[in-house]
């Protein structure tokens, strides 16, 4: 089974995954309908559906890539700023 330590984990990594989860919950619905409604409805048009999704998940991607390189970037900054700290020998 699946288990999440969530008590032990930083606030912000905690919202990035409560957030990619009911993103992936949103999409997996969506597609889910238009499935649904395709084969109820074969001759309706769900292009502009399928768009939509597709732009959701570039934007989640991206903002989920932009997340991560600025953890990276903080990190790199603290472990700088500690080495600087060290005495010089």
């Amino acid at each position: 089974m699946l288990r999440l330590d969530l008590a032990h984990r930083p606030t912000t990594e905690v919202v990035v995954i409560m957030l990619t989860w009911l993103i992936c919950i949103v999409i997996t619905v969506s597609v889910v309908g238009i499935v649904v409604q395709k084969s109820v409805y074969p001759q309706m048009d769900l292009s502009k559906a399928g768009d939509a999704i597709f732009q959701m998940i570039s934007t989640i991607i991206g903002a989920l890539v932009g997340f991560i390189s600025g953890r990276a970037y903080g990190r790199r900054e603290e472990k700088d700023a500690t080495i600087e700290k060290l005495p010089k020998k």
